[in-house]
C-alpha cells in the first residue's frame, strides 16, 4: 500500500513529481525545488530525496541529505544550516492517508535502507505545523520543543488586524498604538517619509551589503549567524535567476535610509527575512518596528494573506503576531559514533536551553 523511492540526484523525474505537487502539497519556501537545487549546489552532502507513496499516489516529498560534519555522518533535512524551516512536502490530505503506525512504518524502513550510511539522525528547524497540517516528524516522533516563530493572520484591512491584536493581548495593541504614534510625529517632521521597494524582477538588489551590515550588528551582540559565503551564493543565485519576488524595502527619511528588509513572497506569505535598522539620529522614533507597520499596509494592498517573521523568537515579533507556531528538533543515532554524538549534542542542547 506505501510504498518509497530515494532519489540521490534531483533527476527529471524527480522535479516533475515536485513540480506537479507545487499546488498540491504544503510545504514553506525552504522546501522550494528552486531554492533546493541552490542549495545542493553549494553544500557538500549525499543527498537522500524520499518520496512517498500511497497507491501510487505521492502523499510526501523528505528533502534530506546525509552531511559529514567532524566525522559523524548525519542524517538531515536538505539546507538546515541555511534554512529557518526544514519540513516535509505533504499532501494535503496526507493525515486522512497516513497515521501514526503507518508514518513510522514507513519512516523505519526508509532509515533500514539508510543505515549503513549514517550515524546520527538531526532533524532539527521543524515546524509543528505544516500549513495547518500536523508534521509527522514532530506528532509521530520523539521531538523535543526549543523555540516558538511569530507571524500575522493579516485580514483585508489594518484596523481588522489591529483588532485580532487587541483580542490576543491589549498590551501588545497599546504597544503598535505607539509605533503609530511615532510614525505620524516623523511625518510631522517632513512629509519625505516613505516607504523604497526594490523588486528583483525589475531592479537590482545589492543583497551582499544588507548581509554585510546584519552581520556587522549580529557580531556586536555576539550572536552567532548563518549568514556565511554559501548563504549569499545561494540568494544572489536566486535573485539573479528572477523566478521568484525578491524585495529590498526601506524605510527613507529625506533621502536617509534608516530601516530596510530584505524579504520574499512565497505562497501568498511575506518571509521578513533580514531586517536592518541603521544607526541614526532617528532612532528613537523605533524605524524597525514603523517598517513593519508600513510592511504590513503593503501586503494588504497587495492581497497578501500572511507574514511570517522567520527564525527568532524576539519581543518584537511576538507584539506585532497574532499566530504562534513551535519549533521541534529531533535526534537520534545508530552507531557508536553517533551515540557519542548524540550525548554531546544533547548536553549542549541542555545548557543552550538554560541561557534562553
Amino acid at each position: 500500500m506505501y510504498t518509497f523511492k530515494i532519489f540521490e540526484t534531483i533527476t527529471e523525474e524527480c522535479k516533475n513529481i515536485w513540480k506537479s505537487g507545487e499546488n498540491k502539497m504544503s510545504s514553506t519556501f525552504f522546501q522550494d525545488i528552486g531554492y533546493i537545487e541552490e542549495v545542493i549546489k553549494n553544500n557538500n552532502s549525499k543527498v537522500k530525496i524520499v518520496v512517498v507513496y500511497y497507491k501510487k499516489i505521492v502523499i510526501a516529498i523528505l528533502p534530506l541529505e546525509i552531511k559529514d560534519l567532524l566525522f559523524i555522518r548525519v542524517l538531515q533535512w536538505i539546507g538546515t544550516e541555511f534554512s529557518d524551516y526544514c519540513n516535509p512536502i505533504l499532501s494535503k490530505n496526507f493525515k486522512s492517508n497516513f497515521n501514526k503506525k503507518d508514518f513510522l512504518s514507513v519512516w523505519n524502513l526508509i532509515l533500514n535502507e539508510m543505515k549503513d550510511e549514517l550515524d546520527l539522525v538531526f532533524l532539527n528547524n521543524q515546524l509543528a505545523l505544516v500549513n495547518g497540517q500536523p508534521n509527522p516528524f514532530v506528532e509521530c516522533l520523539e521531538s523535543q520543543f526549543f523555540s516558538k516563530i511569530y507571524s500575522i493572520e493579516i485580514g483585508s484591512e489594518f484596523l481588522e488586524y489591529k483588532e485580532s491584536i487587541k483580542k490576543k493581548n491589549k498590551k501588545h495593541a497599546y504597544e503598535i498604538h505607539r509605533i503609530q504614534i511615532k510614525q505620524e510625529k516623523l511625518k510631522k517632521l517632513s512629509e519625505h517619509l516613505n516607504l523604497d521597494i526594490k523588486e528583483s524582477s525589475r531592479d537590482n538588489i545589492d543583497f551582499n551589503k544588507i548581509v554585510d551590515e546584519k552581520k556587522k550588528q549580529l557580531y556586536k551582540k555576539n550572536i552567532s549567524n548563518k549568514l556565511n559565503k554559501n548563504f549569499k551564493k545561494i540568494f544572489n543565485n536566486l535573485i539573479i535567476s528572477k523566478k521568484k519576488n525578491f524585495y529590498l524595502i526601506s524605510l527613507v527619511y529625506e533621502n536617509k535610509v534608516l530601516s530596510k528588509c530584505f524579504g520574499f513572497v512565497y505562497a501568498n506569505t511575506f518571509y521578513y527575512y533580514i531586517p536592518v535598522v541603521l544607526p541614526n539620529s532617528f532612532n528613537n522614533y523605533k524605524p524597525g518596528k514603523i517598517l513593519i507597520i508600513q510592511l504590513i499596509e503593503w501586503c494588504i494592498q497587495n492581497k497578501i494573506a500572511k507574514f511570517d517573521f522567520g527564525l527568532g523568537n524576539e519581543k518584537y515579533k511576538k507584539y506585532f503576531s497574532n499566530k504562534e507556531i513551535s519549533l521541534h528538533r529531533y535526534l537520534n543515532f545508530f552507531s557508536l559514533r553517533g551515540l557519542l554524538a548524540y550525548s554531546y549534542i544533547s548536553v549542549l542542547l541542555k545548557i543552550k536551553k538554560l541561557w534562553l
